[in-house]
């Protein structure tokens, strides 16, 4: 993959991260439901593993932007790849 594409396919996952993340607030935007969008973060790591993008960087991204519910999932039965 070369690295023009793969930085294309790195914005637009994270625009989708910011996406998923908006839509899986609740109480007017005060609390962020893990479960929800956690099922949709496993979602998105098949998508970007079908893409060609490493599994490593969506979670980079979201560690960065919801480093909670990063813990979150780091410290759930969910594996993230080391």
């Amino acid at each position: 993959m070369n690295d023009d594409f793969k930085q294309t396919l790195i914005k637009q996952y994270s625009e989708v991260i910011e996406e998923m993340i908006v839509e899986s607030e609740t109480v007017y935007r005060s609390h962020l439901d893990f479960d929800e969008l956690d099922f949709r973060v496993r979602g998105l790591i098949q998508a970007a593993r079908v893409d060609g993008l490493d599994e490593n960087i969506i979670w980079g991204i979201l560690e960065r932007r919801v480093p909670d519910y990063y813990h979150f999932a780091k410290n759930t039965s969910y594996k993230i790849a080391a």
